[in-house]
């Protein structure tokens, strides 16, 4: 009796060793998600100004080339506040789901938002390219949203990341899950 039961320890033991190895350790981090990654951060920031209706902060936040402006001037950008500003001003986008197409690493990036409206409560899109300027990104909207031209580099589209907000439940995630900008 022993002898069997020393003989099953060791197949079991040796069993055991066999099957370590054969599953592969995981050391990746987890994903992170848009409020860890720099750019992200920014485009999530532009984007809770516009959806604020802070025109004046967005206007800071865009590209100097007056052309990609969505004002002439601060003042201008000023006196397009939205009238009902002050009931926005501390909210925040907190439930989004977000693509980021790196188009040039660590430079120039393209976001495509997909939230609820402050207002409405609708799923809403916002697109934005981010281009780094010294040491900050400066946003430009897309006001139609973006094209597959716009997410092309060297004649190929640039494969996206996905992230979202914590705490989304799969449902909100099936909802607030954007289309690639590329289909």
């Amino acid at each position: 009796m022993k002898k069997i039961l020393a003989f099953i320890l060791i197949i079991s033991i040796v069993g055991v060793l066999v099957s370590c190895g054969k599953e592969k350790a995981t050391t990746e981090p987890k994903p992170k998600t848009c409020e860890q990654i720099e750019p992200c951060k920014t485009a999530l920031q532009y984007a809770t100004y516009v959806e604020q209706g802070a025109a004046d902060k967005v206007y800071d936040m865009e590209a100097e080339n007056p052309d990609l402006k969505s004002y002439g001037s601060l003042e201008e950008a000023k006196d397009g506040i939205a009238d009902d500003y002050k009931e926005y001003e501390q909210k925040k986008i907190d439930k989004y789901q977000v693509l980021e197409y790196e188009l040039f690493p660590k430079k120039d990036y393209v976001y495509k938002f997909r939230f609820f409206d402050f207002r409405s409560k609708e799923k809403k899109n916002l697109t934005i390219r981010l281009e780094k300027e010294g040491n900050e990104y400066l946003a430009t909207r897309y006001f139609g949203g973006a094209s597959k031209r716009d997410v092309t580099v060297n004649g190929r589209i640039a494969t996206h990341r996905k992230y979202y907000s914590a705490g989304l439940t799969q449902q909100e995630k099936d909802v607030l899950s954007p289309d690639p900008i590329e289909k």
